[in-house]
C-alpha cells in the first residue's frame, strides 16, 4: 500500500498492511540528531528523517506571513509534489479560532461566562475564516484536514459541555459540512480529557480524532468503545513514555487498545517529535510499531 492508501484505509476501517503512522512535525534538532547533521536541515533531510521513522502522514499549518491567499499553503506543496506522504492541513476550530480574536484567554473565558452578546458574531466570523482556509488547503492539494480546537485539559473541558454545545459545536458541524464538498477525511484535534463531549465530536461529522491525550489507556479504551467504527483514532503515545525502559511495552499496550478493529494511526499525543527527544528511544518505538503484527 502507498502512504496515502494506508491512511485512507485506516480512516475507513479497512484492512491495512501495517499500522499507519503520523506526526504533525519533526523539529529541526531531532532531524539533525537522527541524520548526524552539522548544518541546516534541508527539505531533503526532513523527507529522509520522515522516511526513517516510517511516517505516512504529516500536518502543515498555513503561513500567516503570506498576504496572497493563494500562497498560504505553499509550505506543503513540495511535499505534495515530490513525496507520497499523506498531507493534513491544520486549521482552527470555532473555540480556538474565536479565542484568537480576544486580547487574552482569560478575557475570552470571562466573555463566555458572562454570555457576551458579541460572542455569536465572533464565532461566526471564526467559522467563516476557518472554512475558507480549509477549502483553500484542499484546493491546494491537501489530502485531509485536521481541525485543531484545544477545548480541554487533563481535568476536562475548559468550559462546560453545555456551553460548548450551545456556542461552539454547531460551528464545528458547520465547518465539517462545508468541507464535505471534498471527500477528504477530516480529523478533530484537542489535547486533554474529552470524554464528556465524545458524542458531540462524533455528531459533528468528523472522520477522526487526534491526540488521545488522556491520563490512562483505560480512557483511550473508553473512547475506542464510544467511537467504534465512527472515528479513526490517531496519536496516544505520550512523549514521556519514550524515556521509559518499558517504552515498547507501552506501545504494545496502546496498540492493543487503539488498533483493535482497525481505524488507528500511531503517533505521539503531541504530534511533534521535539529537539529534546532521544533519537534512539524514538526509533526503538517506531521500529517496534513498524514490525507489529496486525
Amino acid at each position: 500500500m502507498t502512504k496515502i492508501e494506508r491512511i485512507l484505509a485506516a480512516t475507513r476501517f479497512e484492512r491495512v498492511d501495517r499500522i499507519p503512522k503520523g506526526e504533525f512535525h519533526l523539529d529541526d534538532g531531532f532531524v539533525a540528531k537522527l541524520l548526524n547533521l552539522n548544518n541546516n536541515v534541508t527539505f531533503k533531510d526532513r523527507v529522509e528523517a520522515c522516511e526513517l521513522c516510517g511516517l505516512d502522514a504529516l500536518a502543515f499549518s498555513s503561513s500567516s506571513s503570506q498576504k496572497d491567499k493563494g500562497k498560504v499553503w505553499d509550505g506543503f506543496k513540495p511535499w505534495r509534489e515530490e513525496t507520497d506522504f499523506f498531507i493534513f492541513a491544520l486549521i482552527n476550530g470555532p473555540f480556538q479560532g474565536t479565542a484568537k480574536l480576544f486580547p487574552s484567554f482569560s478575557d475570552y473565558l470571562i466573555a463566555i461566562a458572562k454570555g457576551d452578546p458579541i460572542l455569536p458574531s465572533l464565532v461566526a466570523e471564526s467559522v467563516a475564516n476557518n472554512l475558507e482556509l480549509g477549502l483553500n488547503a484542499l484546493a491546494s492539494g491537501a489530502n485531509g484536514i485536521i481541525i485543531a480546537d484545544d477545548i480541554a485539559y487533563q481535568g476536562g473541558t475548559f468550559i462546560s459541555p453545555t456551553a460548548l454545545r450551545n456556542n461552539f459545536f454547531p460551528g464545528l458541524s458547520e465547518q465539517v459540512k462545508g468541507l464535505r464538498i471534498h471527500e477528504a477525511p477530516i480529523f478533530f484535534h484537542a489535547d486533554g480529557n474529552l470524554l464528556s463531549v465524545i458524542d458531540d465530536i462524533v455528531s459533528s461529522g468528523v472522520n477522526g480524532l487526534h491526540s488521545l491525550d488522556f491520563s490512562s489507556l483505560t480512557d483511550i479504551a473508553s473512547v475506542k468503545t464510544a467511537t467504534k467504527n465512527s472515528l479513526c483514532l490517531m496519536g496516544g503515545y505520550d512523549l514521556g513514555w519514550f524515556e521509559k525502559d518499558n517504552r515498547k511495552e507501552r506501545a504494545l499496550e496502546l496498540l492493543a487498545v487503539a488498533s483493535k478493529g482497525g481505524g488507528y494511526i500511531f503517533g505521539s499525543s503531541s504530534g511533534i517529535l521535539g529537539n529534546d527527544q532521544s533519537v534512539e528511544q524514538v526509533m526503538d518505538v517506531y521500529q517496534f510499531v513498524s514490525n507489529f503484527n496486525i
